[in-house]
């Protein structure tokens, strides 16, 4: 099955800001002590979603968005 993905995550024009949002997003997650595990996706594209809105204005779909018919950990 093929998954979508959002276009930006494959640019590398995107690529570094993309790294800074994922990185932000794990240590805002592990500050309310949220750690990797089952589930962890959903509030981790959450909080990539919001930075990359907030800090670069980019509008980046989740995978979950972009693949409503899919379950995902």
């Amino acid at each position: 099955m093929d998954l979508r993905a959002d276009p930006i995550d494959d640019d590398p024009r995107y690529a570094a800001i993309i790294a800074e949002a994922e990185q932000a997003a794990e240590a805002e997650l592990s500050s309310i002590g949220i750690s990797f595990g089952m589930g962890y996706c959903y509030p981790f594209w959450s909080a990539k979603k919001q930075i990359l809105k907030e800090r670069f204005g980019i509008d980046w779909q989740t995978p979950e968005e972009l693949n409503p018919d899919v379950l995902f950990d």
